[in-house]
């Protein structure tokens, strides 16, 4: 079982992309993924991106435990039956996974090439390679 004090070590490293960060097509979709490596550890995560009316980021360990999520899209409404109506960035929990989220404000909402450097710096994490900006 993979633990909240260990996702929260994790998201606190510094963490670096080696690639090529590139925006790409699926049908009505524009996705990316890197894969970004911790600098104090032999650990490797990955970042996924997806746009279509909304858009959002998830940085994830071991492929499916979330280290952090953020989420243009509203509402999203947490186990405890809490609603939020702004976007907001999901959490690990041993208990609900990444089912609970809290409201922010520290990611661009109107600029989703802004939003993506936003969730790197939030997340500790430093592209090497070049950014290609999203595919309007």
């Amino acid at each position: 079982m993979v633990t909240k004090s260990r996702i929260d070590e994790i998201y606190e490293m510094e963490k670096i992309i080696e690639e090529d960060w590139s925006w790409e097509r699926r049908g009505s979709n524009t996705v990316g993924e890197a894969t970004v490596y911790c600098l104090n550890e032999a650990v490797t995560l990955t970042l996924k991106a997806w746009k279509r009316d909304a858009y959002g980021f998830c940085l994830l360990y071991k492929s499916s435990k979330i280290v952090r999520r953020w989420d243009n899209s509203t509402p999203h409404t947490n186990p405890d039956g809490t609603v939020i109506n702004e976007p907001h960035k999901h959490y690990w929990d041993e208990e609900y996974e990444d089912k609970f989220a809290y409201a922010v404000d520290d990611v661009a909402t109107d600029n989703v090439d802004q939003a993506f450097w936003d969730f790197l710096e939030e997340c500790n994490i430093e592209l090497e390679g070049t950014y290609q900006e999203e595919l309007e």
